[in-house]
């Protein structure tokens, strides 16, 4: 299974961005497609989505939504079946241990979701930022906008 970071969610929601088609399209295969077993091959960590409800509502963005709508946005992800992956009881010593290598306090919540992933056997994770986990050799990292 693979997971999806907060800046994949919140290009598919947010009209105004110059990725949102890209995205959006994305996002509604993925979320459609399912394993030989029928379950979900995509799931979004519990921190993502409080970081999507978080970036999707700043009044900086371009078409920012509504915090209502923002939570509808996560219900309906829910609704459908998609996973919410869960922080592990390891998941803090998980964190500490991938923080070890950090070189900037910048890569914080970066480390959290790794960790997150981690600890659930997630093998992958589509993002923009690729670079921001490449040095966790566990995950599979893809940027799927490219």
């Amino acid at each position: 299974m693979f997971a999806l970071d907060t800046n994949i969610l919140v290009y598919a929601h947010n009209i105004g961005s110059a990725f949102h088609a890209k995205a959006s399209a994305f996002v509604k295969k993925i979320v459609a497609e399912r394993d030989e077993n029928g379950q979900h091959v995509i799931g979004v960590s519990a921190q993502v989505c409080a970081e999507f409800i978080n970036v999707i509502t700043r009044q900086t963005l371009e078409k920012p939504l509504s915090l209502a709508e923002a939570v509808a946005v996560i219900e309906k992800y829910i609704k459908a079946g998609v996973p919410i992956i869960h922080a592990q009881t390891t998941q803090l010593f998980t964190f500490l241990e991938l923080a070890k290598s950090a070189t900037t306090r910048k890569k914080t919540f970066d480390f959290f979701l790794a960790a997150t992933l981690k600890d659930n056997g997630i093998e992958g994770l589509y993002t923009v930022n690729t670079s921001d986990f490449q040095d966790f050799t566990f995950l599979k990292v893809v940027n799927p906008l490219v």
